[in-house]
């Protein structure tokens, strides 16, 4: 902190010794047209002009002052807001004066009109005496018989003509002890030296989100940690960040305390999103995560996403939004169908055709592809008696048209137990196995491909994949010929490669596999080069 000097004093080196200025005329002067193209102020009014005549230049003037003060040959120009009634004249030797316009017969300042202001300097009798104040700090304010001295200057120099006799010099400054000296101007010099005693309290502020900035009482002070100097009292000290909810916390100082607070990691706050398509009834993605089938509202984190529906079928439309803190967002996408043969097809099913739905679970489920068997269970899930089914197949199946019923009787059953085995559910699909097994029975049916043992081998796959190893030997073993493949892939993951061989050299001998694609015989002789290898 730099010193801040002030300086009182009676200069003897010239004659005379001036104690100020004061008015010796004010009065309007209708016949000066200098205010006619006055500024406008801020409420829309033309301002008045005020004269200030003297022969001193370094006047500085306060109060309902428009614009800058021109400083002409001994003469300032003033412009002040319609309605001003006082006007406070500074100089950096002389106490402070404030004119009041009433005193002089002038009620208020007019739009437009032109003032004369006429000052003086006041004279008193030749004494030499002085005094010399030094104060720290430099920001401090200086009163003198309880008139607060303006340091016009800016840069903490004060000097003060004044009257021999007696004087209150008050220092003050917030945050710091006052200070008060009675002093005397007299002959010769007098010399006063302050130095205020500080109040304040050292606070350090730490947020962990290190890019928060950091609010002390509404001011902006830093971003991620903040230390210095505070008036002792209550502050709220504020964490905030875009798409972060704040955190405020209150901390009280006393004088000279020191403190240290830490702020947690901010949570980022949540808004809402409303994804809606047309059509609905899409199954929706955003950020790359599912989210549910149009519409849907989800909560999620403020800031920038993007939603997507790339299901099948379609072709894939983006969105790009964003999310406010506490708001909700709707983003509606346009579907597209691809175009060939299965456009109508997929669009009957979008729009809740059974027919068309059940159509696209059969055809997807018999491909015997692990990449198709994610959209075959797709459309048993949409299936509106999906239950009746996945239960009771044979009462569905009655229900259906003549033309649909020889065709569709084959294809109810291992298509979608291989499927659910493919998207890692063999749990659901051994529950659909058994299903289908009761219904034949319970119905004296018995030309249906679950009685092929091959649906337990494709469960065991299901189970193997999730490494459930007893689960899926016990499977293998119920297949027969359908399991030895299976059995083969067990006994690999055990690390017995010679057993494993005997396995897959029986699946090449009887043409018989348990995989998920029709490919078996070149997939099981893959398996036994690497094996030999």
């Amino acid at each position: 902190m730099r010193l801040i000097q002030i300086i009182l004093f009676l200069c003897w080196a010239i004659p005379s010794f001036s104690q100020g200025f004061k008015v010796k005329d004010f009065k309007q002067n209708i016949n000066d047209g200098s205010a006619f193209h006055a500024p406008i102020d801020a409420f829309g009014h033309p301002c008045g002009l005020i004269k200030v005549r003297t022969d001193d230049g370094d006047l500085k003037f306060k109060g309902n002052v428009f614009g800058e003060v021109e400083n002409k040959t001994n003469e300032y120009w003033v412009f002040m807001s319609q309605g001003s009634k006082t006007l406070n004249i500074l100089h950096p030797n002389y106490l402070p004066i404030t004119v009041d316009f009433a005193s002089y017969g002038i009620d208020e300042v007019a739009s437009k009109a032109t003032y004369i202001l006429t000052l003086i300097e006041q004279k008193f009798k030749k004494e030499k005496c002085g005094l010399i104040t030094t104060v720290k700090p430099e920001t401090a304010s200086l009163f003198v018989n309880d008139v607060l001295i303006e340091n016009i200057s800016g840069n903490g120099l004060y000097q003060l003509y004044l009257p021999k006799g007696d004087y209150v010099c008050r220092i003050e400054q917030k945050g710091f002890r006052p200070n008060v000296q009675a002093i005397t101007i007299g002959k010769g010099t007098q010399n006063l030296s302050v130095e205020l005693e500080s109040l304040m309290a050292e606070l350090e502020v730490k947020c962990k989100t290190g890019t928060a900035d950091i609010f002390i009482d509404g001011e902006l002070k830093g971003t991620g940690a903040w230390k210095g100097s505070i008036f002792a009292g209550k502050h709220l000290i504020e964490a905030r960040q875009q798409n972060y909810e704040s955190m405020i916390q209150s901390i009280s100082l006393a004088e000279k305390e020191t403190k240290t607070l830490s702020i947690p990691e901010l949570k980022r706050s949540m808004g809402k999103i409303r994804i809606e398509t047309m059509p609905s009834n899409m199954l929706v993605e955003v950020d790359g995560k599912p989210v549910g089938l149009s519409p849907c509202t989800i909560d999620i984190e403020s800031g920038k996403h993007y939603a997507c529906c790339r299901t099948y079928g379609i072709k894939q439309v983006r969105s790009d939004f964003e999310v406010n803190s506490h708001q909700t967002e709707t983003v509606t996408l346009q579907i597209q169908y691809l175009g060939g043969w299965k456009k109508e097809e997929y669009q009957n099913a979008y729009n809740g055709d059974a027919d068309a739905i059940l159509w696209l679970a059969i055809e997807k489920g018999r491909s015997e592809s692990e990449d198709d068997a994610p959209e075959a269970v797709f459309w048993i899930e949409r299936h509106p008696k999906k239950e009746t089914l996945l239960t009771s197949w044979y009462s569905y199946w009655k229900t259906l048209p003549e033309e649909r019923k020889e065709y569709l009787f084959h294809y109810f059953d291992c298509e979608w137990i291989l499927a659910y085995s493919n998207i890692g559910k063999p749990e659901r699909a051994l529950e659909l196995y058994s299903c289908f097994k009761e219904d034949a029975e319970l119905n004296n049916i018995d030309d249906i491909t679950f009685n092929k043992k091959r649906n337990l081998g494709y469960i065991g796959n299901g189970f193997l994949k999730k490494k459930e190893y007893d689960k899926a030997m016990r499977l293998f073993e119920q297949a027969d010929k359908y399991g030895y493949e299976g059995m083969g892939d067990y006994y690999i993951a055990k690390g017995n490669k010679q057993l494993a061989a005997s396995y897959y050299r029986k699946c090449l001998d009887l043409d018989c596999y348990s995989g998920s694609d029709y490919d078996g015989k070149n997939r099981v002789e893959k398996k036994l080069k690497e094996i030999n290898m």
